[in-house]
């Protein structure tokens, strides 16, 4: 047989000669805690009347359920927090299943509109149920038989309430066409350092100034001075690039430190627009959002915001000119590409005022200065081409 197992508190200074008591009148303590002249005792809830029956000059309470009671009493306690969540688990369970939306992804309008219209007529829409993986490749093998010369390919992505469809159209090439001839031109002045040419005829080399517009490769191939071949000049040419760049610097500035102080909020989002449930209770604070709730396009967060203190500092030289130039150089990179580099940087010139330092930074970068430029041939007009 189960017993209900409760804790009690009463105010003991003597805490021997209250146990002593207990167990005089047979009461099965489980568990004992002392704090602060108090005393918590862990027993059956049968004992509960006798000892207050008995122990006439102890103040005795009941604190708190454990083990199945207590889980028992919090269901009770929350019932209907409970059955809204269940409710809602039931419904999202349902919505879940629900098709919210379709996207077609092809660029020509024509093809959206009618891939479509063929999904709607296999079912395949918005607010229906969705199909397994088996029902929709019998529905893309139906679509793709009944339209061979119109598409190549297609592919269903479901991915949670949203399908995607990804179709390739079928594009009959013409084989009379004429590849494209082009050249790799300087979109900037440099020193070649690295030439990396994979079709065409490469025009410099290494250690050659290049200015703006200047052919690098050709796509036209030439043999004692006539144009034998055709081509596309593809690939790479890197050049040093010089740049210099002007920063200035103030000695003072403001840096934000955590006090500690923390608050939560809760932001709702709808829509790509978020809006705060309680007004901000910092001036200055870094925040952090943690999603707790998501559907359809409605999202619920609990924000975390963590007080700051704003604390005036001021740089000595030597960090005034660390940061300009660390400024200038994240200025240069910014015009540069994955493939480029900051190869090295030179301080022209630094004036300290009372209140900034302005300096002038001399940077050195590597960087590809090469694109590719059609060139319109008259094929009508050549001779001695094979």
């Amino acid at each position: 047989m189960n017993r209900k197992i409760i804790w009690i508190l009463a105010d003991c200074k003597d805490y021997y000669k209250l146990i002593y008591k207990l167990q005089y009148i047979n009461i099965f303590i489980y568990d004992i805690k002392y704090a602060d002249n108090k005393i918590h005792l862990k027993i059956n809830n049968d004992d509960y009347e006798r000892i207050k029956k008995y122990l006439v000059s102890y103040n005795f309470k009941k604190e708190s359920n454990t083990g199945i009671y207590k889980i028992i009493q919090k269901i009770n306690d929350n019932k209907i927090f409970i059955s809204c969540l269940m409710i809602g688990i039931i419904v999202f369970i349902v919505l879940s299943n629900l098709v919210v939306k379709i996207n077609i992804i092809h660029e020509n309008s024509e093809i959206r509109e009618f891939i479509k219209e063929e999904l709607d007529d296999y079912g395949v829409k918005v607010l229906s149920f969705k199909k397994n993986y088996k029902e929709l490749d019998e529905i893309r093998n139906k679509i793709l038989d009944k339209y061979p010369d119109k598409l190549d390919w297609m592919e269903f992505e479901v991915n949670g309430m949203i399908i995607n469809v990804k179709v390739e159209e079928r594009i009959i090439t013409d084989i009379n066409k004429e590849n494209k001839v082009c050249d790799l031109v300087a979109v900037k002045p440099g020193v070649i350092n690295d030439i990396l040419v994979t079709s065409g005829d490469i025009l410099v080399n290494i250690n050659d100034y290049v200015r703006e517009g200047d052919i690098l490769a050709t796509g036209i191939i030439k043999y004692n001075e006539e144009d034998k071949r055709y081509t596309c000049a593809s690939g790479s040419v890197y050049a040093t690039v010089w740049y210099t760049v002007s920063v200035t610097i103030p000695l003072n500035y403001y840096e934000y430190v955590e006090t500690g102080n923390k608050k939560y909020n809760l932001i709702w989002e709808n829509n790509g627009n978020k809006k705060k449930i309680l007004k901000s209770r910092f001036e200055n604070y870094n925040s952090k959002l943690n999603n707790i709730f998501h559907i359809f396009d409605f999202k619920l967060y609990l924000e975390e915001e963590k007080e700051t203190e704003k604390i005036l500092k001021t740089y000595s030289e030597n960090e005034a000119l660390e940061v300009g130039v660390e400024k200038a150089i994240n200025n240069v990179k910014i015009k540069l590409n994955d493939n480029d580099e900051i190869i090295d940087k030179k301080v022209l010139k630094k004036t300290v005022n009372d209140s900034k330092m302005d300096i002038e930074v001399f940077v050195i970068a590597k960087e590809v200065i090469s694109a590719q430029k059609e060139v319109v041939i008259d094929y009508n007009n050549e001779e001695g081409i094979d």
